[in-house]
């Protein structure tokens, strides 16, 4: 097994507009692109479009976890997009997707990407957790989800390329002291 840490910057929003996958996943990559100045929108969401392609990204329950990698200076994030109007996703239980957990991270750093959906596939079996993720309603309450999915994460708005520092600020709203680090080990 090898340790490893991963940190996630979260971000939270509402797309209001979009009523299919395919426009869900283009406001994503717009989001993305907004938080991500140096990436392309077009790339990101040609990335998402060919990951969907090889087969969905929904796991039931109106989750998806549509993931891509982004350029190599990029670091870890999970993007939570609440949809106004949940859209068909090919979901395995039939049922429409309203919330996407969307994973982005470097090429350098793939293993952001494993251990992410190790943690995040909790979600299909935790229908709680589940729910409080479908109606967080602010960025503080998604990123308390995914901590106690065992994800370390924050909520800098400024992304910063040193995903580990953790804003007090952040910590204080999920009721956490300290650095909020988690080892995660992989096979």
């Amino acid at each position: 097994m090898i340790p490893v840490r991963v940190s996630f910057a979260v971000d939270f929003s509402t797309d209001r507009t979009s009523n299919t996958r395919k426009a869900a996943l283009w406001s994503l990559a717009a989001r993305v692109a907004e938080l991500r100045p140096k990436a392309s929108k077009l790339d990101i969401a040609g990335a998402l479009y060919a990951r969907e392609r090889l087969g969905t990204t929904a796991m039931g329950g109106g989750v998806a976890l549509p993931h891509t990698v982004l350029t190599d200076e990029d670091a870890s994030m999970i993007v939570v997009r609440r949809l106004e109007r949940p859209v068909e996703f090919d979901a395995p239980d039939g049922m429409a997707v309203d919330t996407l957990v969307a994973l982005m991270g470097g090429k350098h750093d793939i293993k952001w990407l494993r251990a992410a959906l190790l943690r995040l596939g909790r979600l299909a079996q935790q229908g709680p957790l589940r729910h409080q993720l479908r109606t967080a309603t602010t960025q503080d309450e998604v990123a308390a989800v995914l901590a106690a999915l065992g994800l370390d994460v924050h909520t800098d708005q400024k992304f910063c390329v040193n995903a580990r520092t953790v804003q007090a600020e952040g910590r204080a709203a999920l009721g956490m002291t300290g650095r909020m680090q988690h080892s995660i080990a992989l096979r």
